[in-house]
């Protein structure tokens, strides 16, 4: 009943679309609207390791694709990079601006954080429409030596019982009567991932159909041909027990789809057993939603044999898909392409393998296509030591995700086996039983041809800044009203003042700024001319940061923690022995003698206000802070001060009377007004500017800037003595982040690193390599104390959207 009622839906949504609309048109136009309309998002980012010391940094490369081409992204240009504990709770929160297809970032580890399992997530808000699920994830461990490592939990909690976990994955979907078909099977049991297990399939009579064995990852296949009236199921001996599973029941009637890469093209076999045959049935062929293939098949044969040439086609996974007479999707299939015309390989040439410690190394990177021609490309480069913290080869990289487990469900341990010896016919076995047990994680067809989605997360091009805009007067609802915003940086900036809509909401941006800046919102009930104390009754209340969106844990960790936590114990020891060698050692440093001039308190003066000032010397300043205070205000102040005139409740410069100057107080805004609600003992001094001095803060005239005696020091912070009035706020508003400089001692020219110790296992990374189709990039940087095996890891992507990882290796002794 339920698979007709489904039926019917389908049928319903089908007449939907419109008489004149053939089902392959409405393909054809979804799957448009998928690629080139919606514009789905991926990131990955890349780590300079994988295992971490209590104090360390954390160091990465993230890199935004189009989910579909591979390209930079044309849809957001913000990503957010978060560092997430065991509980699931975010320690760390960073933005980043993409002005290039990847950016350099970075998280500290503080002596507070416990150790044991991190998560390092990263998505832009566009990628919140389609669920935490599609975010890219990385577990990563951090260690202490504070902490006795037997305490922290390093292994992976998988609860095995004595039955192996078999499953079973018939090759599209399902099993017909008559048909001959492959079917895929997985033992989900780690234990079985490097065991050869036998399996045997039996009839319902107990006849033996087949014999098969299990491979590595516990994967394997075997054929057979179901016939009407009979069942069959799987039998394994495992300690001494024999254990059985059913087959999934064959359909009575049906379609099967198979599928084979035979050299450069793939085969695809359709069969019925229908009385029509394959008459009225739709075959999709996509690749990340760019259309290869898209018919309905009017023949009435039984079977048919199509061919895809692989010459022209990006290297990834195909999604192949039969809909039957009804547009249901009854049969799938997933098929790995590997072109060889599509692989570019990256080059790392060093002048030898082995290196003592300190010693400098030069490595020269370039990237070629198949022909030998260089590529242009953005690569992100890691050297760490594979010995204090072994990580296998075979872990994620940014060619195995962006090619495989992006577009698959689950999550494929050990991706990069695959990837490694492409030309294996094993790995090339091993990959294609992958295809056939995964299915495809970017859409459903119900959901892409039947459900209109809305997309309620909007692509960010910068950041905003945004609230609400209250009357202070009844019945104190939102209101419409006026409001400006200004920036105060190394020159002042004001937007153009706009209204708040009818609920109050006011928004500018988007900007595009790093770290902060302080910032102004000011808002009246009439407009910003008006002096009446009354038309400030304005409260304004500034957006909060949006909530992060739920944590979804789809990873398992590809190390051997058991084998890190021996390496890591044999570290500890070796860096105790490296320390106490350079306590035995004797650094003595020959006489320094350091001569200076001693200042006067006026120099001493003129340098503390210099540097309060964000613009240095004013030729128009009146320093007030050691006179004995004769006003009650910082308004009374000005009839002291020649160049300035005094007009009822205005102040003017003699050279502008008809226009009021701008006035700051420790370099933010105030109203004039505002002067009378500050203490004159709390004033130091005065800058009156004027001219070419004035348009470092406003080109629109003069500018009157008073400095605080409590002032904080940088010139950009308001300071706290000053009274706001209703209608305006000020705090700092938080910028993109810059990655911090990675620390690379230079052990020929250094002096203070020759007095301690050098314990890096990460002894190089470069975040943003480019490489040309001319020349290739020189890295340079110095071994360490510590004698280990080295592996030099580039990743990145070409400029035509080709994923890139490489090797190499170095060792010090």
């Amino acid at each position: 009943m339920k698979k007709l009622v489904f039926l019917l839906i389908l049928c319903v949504h089908f007449f939907s679309f419109g008489q004149n609309s053939t089902f392959t048109e409405v393909v054809k136009d979804k799957l448009d609207q998928f690629t080139n309309v919606d514009h789905q998002e991926k990131i990955f980012v890349h780590t300079d390791k994988s295992n971490y010391n209590i104090e360390d940094r954390i160091w990465f490369s993230a890199y935004l694709v189009d989910a579909t081409n591979h390209l930079k992204s044309n849809k957001s240009k913000v990503v957010h990079a978060e560092l997430i504990n065991e509980k699931d709770s975010i320690l760390d929160h960073k933005k980043f601006y993409m002005s290039e297809v990847s950016v350099a970032g970075d998280f500290s580890i503080s002596e507070d954080v416990k150790p044991g399992k991190y998560l390092i997530r990263a998505y832009t808000n566009y990628m919140k429409n389609s669920g935490s699920a599609s975010f890219f994830q990385k577990e990563i461990m951090i260690w202490s030596d504070k902490v006795n490592p037997l305490t922290i939990s390093t292994e992976n909690k998988e609860i095995i019982d004595n039955k192996p976990n078999l499953h079973f994955y018939p090759e599209g979907g399902y099993l017909v009567n008559d048909l001959s078909n492959f079917v895929a099977i997985k033992l989900k049991n780690s234990i079985f991932n490097e065991v050869k297990t036998p399996i045997s399939i039996y009839d319902q009579d107990d006849n033996l159909v087949t014999t098969f064995s299990s491979s590595k990852f516990g994967l394997g296949m075997f054929n057979i041909t179901p016939k009407k009236d009979e069942t069959y199921f799987a039998k394994i001996s495992f300690k001494d027990t024999d254990y059985t599973y059913p087959l999934p029941k064959a359909l009575p009637v049906g379609n099967v789809l198979n599928a084979v890469i035979n050299n450069d093209e793939i085969f695809i076999n359709l069969k019925s057993n229908r009385n029509n045959g394959l008459f009225n049935t739709t075959l999709v062929i996509h690749k990340r939603g760019n259309i290869l293939f898209n018919k309905q098949l009017k023949e009435q044969s039984k079977s048919k044999v199509l061919k895809l040439p692989i010459d022209k086609l990006d290297n990834g996974v195909l999604h192949i898909t039969l809909f039957n007479s009804s547009n249901q999707p009854t049969c799938e299939r997933l098929v790995f392409v590997n072109n060889k015309n599509n692989t570019v390989n990256v080059n790392i040439k060093k002048s030898r393998d082995y290196f003592t410690p300190r010693k400098k190394v030069s490595l020269n990177i370039d990237v070629n296509d198949f022909k030998d021609k260089n590529v242009e490309s953005i690569l992100s480069l890691t050297v760490k030591d594979m010995n204090t913290f072994p990580e296998s080869t075979d872990a994620e990289n940014i060619k195995t995700y962006l090619l495989l487990n992006s577009d698959v469900k689950g999550k494929i341990e050990n991706p990069n086996y695959f990837f490694e010896e492409q030309e294996n016919n094993q790995r090339k076995y091993l990959l294609d039983l992958i295809m056939r047990t995964n299915g495809w994680r970017r859409f459903t067809w119900q959901d892409l041809l039947f459900n209109q989605k809305l997309n309620r997360f909007d692509a960010e091009k910068g950041l905003f800044i945004s609230g609400k805009t209250f009357s202070m007067k009844a019945p104190y609802k939102p209101q419409s009203l006026p409001t400006r915003l200004t920036f105060y940086s190394k020159v002042i900036e004001q937007e153009p003042i706009k209204n708040s809509d009818a609920n109050g909401n006011f928004s500018y941006g988007p900007y595009v700024f790093y770290d902060s800046i302080p910032v102004l919102v000011e808002s009246r009930l009439t407009n910003f001319k008006s002096q009446k104390k009354g038309d400030r009754k304005v409260l304004i209340v500034k957006n909060k940061e949006e909530k992060s969106p739920e944590i979804y844990r789809d990873t398992t960790a590809s190390q051997n923690n058991k084998n890190n936590l021996d390496a890591y114990l044999k570290y500890q020891q070796y860096i105790k022995d490296i320390e106490n060698a350079f306590k035995n050692q004797e650094n003595m440093l020959s006489e320094v003698v350091i001569k200076s001039n001693l200042k006067t308190d006026k120099d001493i003066r003129r340098d503390e206000m210099n540097a309060r000032t964000s613009y240095g010397n004013s030729f128009r300043r009146f320093d007030i802070e050691n006179q004995i205070a004769i006003s009650n205000n910082a308004f009374d102040i000005f009839y002291n001060i020649p160049g300035v005139n005094i007009v009822g409740d205005s102040i003017y410069i003699n050279r502008e009377p008809n226009k009021l100057p701008l006035f700051l107080y420790d370099e933010m805004p105030v109203d004039i007004i505002d002067l009378q609600n500050i203490d004159a003992s709390n004033v130091s001094f005065v800058d009156v500017l004027i001219g070419a001095d004035a348009a470092f803060f406003s080109n629109s005239g003069s500018v009157i800037s008073i400095y605080s005696k409590l002032g904080n020091g940088n010139g950009n912070g308001l300071n706290s003595k000053v009274k706001r009035k209703p209608g305006i706020i000020d705090f700092n508003a938080i910028g993109f982040y810059t990655a911090k400089e990675f620390y690379a001692p230079d052990h020929i020219n250094g002096i203070e690193e020759s007095t301690k110790s050098d314990l890096r296992t990460t002894l190089h990374w470069e975040p943003q390599i480019k490489t040309t189709e001319n020349n290739e990039v020189i890295i340079d940087f110095f071994t360490s104390d510590l004698k280990s095996n080295y592996l030099i890891e580039v990743q990145g992507i070409t400029k035509t959207g080709i994923p890139i990882y490489g090797t190499s290796t170095i060792v010090v002794e």
